[in-house]
């Protein structure tokens, strides 16, 4: 978690964690500061006493703030990774020490007594003073004991460590002396492959994490991809990434229940509830898409406007249960007219409708009079009504549109012509054209 409070996901599972504060670890504060997957402090751990460090990298969202983070220990003194440093059978011929330049300690040494010590804690510290800066070569120190002894340095890149091996003089001349050329073949071998062993070894180990931290950049730059990382091997490092692969099956889930609960509300927000066609809103937004559209095209866009006749004496008659039964009953009749893809049917507002048609006049005129067919049709028995039975009037208008008028122009024009339609009696269209 972002707050450092508790483990979202783990393996293997320790019980407590789930509200275990991490907010105040060296690791977790620098990898909640850093984009680039950081290193703590090599410690001792509490839990087993195993020698471990831990690695860690944010996951952030495209505003760069940070979702979580993702760690893991390395535990140094594992089989097959540094453990043969610790093998108290190497120190009989020298010791083999391991800095960490950031931290200034040893993070892996021969002698117990030296690890996790910052390099002051030797006589010979100027050695690694400049080991620290960059040397990698041999020199010959001098100890407070009045031991003289043959130190080593080398560098491992990644992370930003250097090896040191030492061993007294006294020991590198005994063995001279016994076999001049092989003590120093074998001398020169024994070091090298010892910094060969752990440069190559430390550089197996960190492949995984590479390619996790690639992997896991890549996902930060596109969030809308987040897709499980390839495990290569069940170690530490794979069941990490297994946990992580956890995570993301939940981020995923939770995308996704997102995305189907903003459509939800996206169709609620453009349907009309009664009727179950386009509402008000939607209709507008349609209009002004359609006109910029029409504008490009210098096509005609023509929109008829709908409404039931005497309706409030329906309302009135036959009660307001009825009258909504009745809105129904037309929306799905008017709906027969309106057959193209491109033809918009919404509830304008009240007892009125809207149609609009990428089309002209004509085509306005043939789909108005099905229309009100097919309310007539429907033989709405309504008693206040001069037909009897339930009727609509329509208004039709037609424009080409262009940039420099307003399309709201066309519901005043097809208003008019509703205006017109009623006055002549009802129960039929009326067409408005364009000045």
């Amino acid at each position: 978690m972002p707050s450092g409070i508790g483990v979202i996901a783990e393996h293997p599972f320790i019980a407590g964690r789930s509200t275990f504060s991490f907010a105040q670890s060296e690791w977790f504060i620098k990898a909640k500061e850093s984009h680039h997957v950081v290193m703590g402090t090599p410690y001792i751990s509490g839990v087993n006493g195993v020698l471990l460090m831990p690695m860690a990298k944010s996951i952030r969202d495209n505003n760069g703030d940070v979702l979580g983070i993702l760690a893991a220990p390395i535990y140094l003194n594992s089989p097959g990774f540094m453990d043969y440093i610790f093998d108290e059978n190497h120190r009989q011929q020298g010791d083999v020490l391991v800095v960490s330049r950031d931290d200034a300690i040893f993070v892996a040494s021969s002698d117990p007594a030296v690890l996790l010590k910052p390099i002051t804690f030797l006589a010979e510290h100027k050695f690694y003073d400049a080991a620290m800066s960059g040397f990698n070569g041999f020199d010959k120190l001098t100890l407070s004991s009045g031991d003289k002894m043959l130190n080593a340095a080398a560098d491992i890149n990644n992370p930003n460590w250097f090896v040191v091996v030492r061993a007294p003089i006294e020991t590198v001349y005994k063995r001279l002396n016994d076999n001049f050329y092989s003590a120093i073949v074998n001398g020169v071998l024994v070091s090298l492959v010892a910094l060969l062993t752990i440069t190559f070894t430390l550089y197996l180990f960190f492949i995984p994490l590479r390619k996790t931290a690639k992997s896991v950049k890549k996902m930060i730059e596109n969030p809308d991809t987040l897709a499980h990382i390839d495990i290569y091997k069940n170690d530490e490092i794979g069941r990490l990434i297994k946990g992580f692969n956890l995570l993301i099956d939940i981020v995923n889930e939770r995308n996704t229940n997102l995305i189907i609960a903003n459509a939800a509300l996206e169709s609620l927000s453009q349907t009309d509830g009664l009727t179950g066609i386009a509402n008000r809103r939607y209709f507008d937004e349609t209009l002004r898409h359609a006109w910029r559209v029409q504008t490009r095209n210098q096509q005609p866009l023509t929109l008829l406007l709908i409404d039931i006749d005497d309706f409030k004496k329906y309302n009135d008659t036959y009660g307001h249960i009825a009258g909504d039964d009745c809105l129904k009953n037309v929306t799905q009749a008017i709906k027969t007219s309106v057959n193209r893809p491109t033809d918009f049917f919404a509830r304008y507002g009240g007892e009125e409708f809207v149609i609009l048609l990428q089309g002209n006049m004509k085509e306005g005129t043939i789909v108005a009079e099905k229309a009100r067919v097919a309310v007539s049709k429907l033989q709405i028995e309504h008693r206040s009504s001069s037909y009897k039975h339930l009727t609509i009037s329509l208004g039709i208008a037609s424009v080409i549109p262009n940039v420099n008028r307003d399309p709201f122009e066309l519901i005043k024009k097809a208003d008019k012509g509703l205006y017109q339609s009623k006055a002549h009696g009802k129960n039929r269209y009326e067409v408005v054209h364009d000045d």
